[in-house]
């Protein structure tokens, strides 16, 4: 089995901000409740930045450490932000509206048509595991098998199952949704797409959650701890990691800070392991030889470059 773990750096070339990047979007919303957030969050971020001098890292660090309201909003702002870079802002009938947010679409991304494509040429014996909460993954994979594309389609590591929500906002003819793939993707960080609700993780066709203000992501602050709903989610990651014998890690750089991921890493690490890297910083290569117990350890060519790359790795992978 190959696991292929995908970071920031893979949606930042889908057009996806980074984390240093969440304060410079220009967030246009439907609704003047969802714009007083912004502006509160805006305003928030710029005071604190202009006494502080940090990082927005640093500063959702600070607001989840005191809570309240400015947290709450924070995390609302986080998953509106990339529930607006997967869908559109249109009207629906006389009322301005978040639409085209769903799953069941392609990336429409060049680059990650071309990253899925070249792998499913050779295997369809993969997983994906993703710290991003974005739904690029999801429409990469497709919910379901497309076998002319090729995509062998995805499951969030249980199987097939149907998706919670109906058509959204009021569409309620719209048929539901259902994910029955082949490949496990596990978010190791949540989703915008994902709610926790009455004790139970539900999982939805659409970023509904992250519109409005409940999706279950865990914010980039400089020290992520991982909720309790998650669990299951990293010890199936766990499981596909230490069973694969190829690592394809992409858009990942083992950020020192980010212990969670990295002991989750180490842990997973079997004899004979190769781990490649595919990134633009040639120095991610020698962070994962110092903070993993594995001797093969390639370095290649982010994306697009590395796609070339990538096609050899998979054949002799595979």
């Amino acid at each position: 089995m190959i696991s292929v773990f995908l970071g920031a750096g893979f949606s930042f070339v889908g057009g996806f901000p980074l984390a240093s990047q969440l304060f410079d979007e220009q967030v246009e919303v439907d609704r003047i409740t969802r714009q007083r957030l912004v502006e509160r969050v805006l305003r928030g971020w710029s005071n604190w930045k202009g006494k502080e001098g940090g990082t927005p890292e640093e500063y959702l660090a600070f607001l989840e450490k005191n809570s309240g309201r400015e947290w709450v909003d924070a995390l609302w702002y986080v998953g509106l932000v990339i529930a607006l870079k997967t869908g559109s802002l249109e009207y629906v009938g006389t009322n301005l509206t978040i639409t085209r947010h769903n799953i069941d679409r392609t990336t429409g991304i060049v680059i990650h048509e071309a990253f899925w494509t070249e792998i499913f040429k050779h295997t369809s014996d993969i997983a994906v595991i993703t710290t991003n909460y974005d739904i690029l993954a999801e429409r990469g994979l497709r919910h379901e098998p497309r076998p002319r594309v090729p995509r062998p389609g995805f499951h969030y590591g249980d199987g097939p199952e149907n998706l919670a929500g109906g058509g959204y906002p009021s569409y309620s003819h719209i048929q539901k949704i259902a994910v029955t793939g082949k490949i496990p993707l596990l978010k190791l960080h949540g989703s915008v797409s994902w709610s926790y609700r009455r004790d139970q993780l539900i999982h939805y066709h659409d970023c509904r959650p992250a519109i409005r203000g409940d999706a279950t992501i865990v914010a980039p602050v400089t020290r992520k701890t991982v909720p309790h709903y998650l669990h299951s989610v990293w010890e199936k990651a766990e499981t596909v990691l230490s069973a694969s014998t190829t690592w394809i890690v992409v858009g990942y750089s083992f950020p020192p800070y980010d212990i969670a991921v990295r002991n989750l890493l180490a842990c997973s690490v079997r004899h004979g392991l190769e781990v490649h890297i595919f990134d633009q910083d040639e120095s991610v290569g020698d962070r994962v030889a110092a903070q993993l117990p594995v001797t093969a350890v390639s370095q290649h060519p982010g994306l697009p470059q590395g796609l070339e790359d990538l096609s050899d790795v998979i054949t002799k992978a595979s």
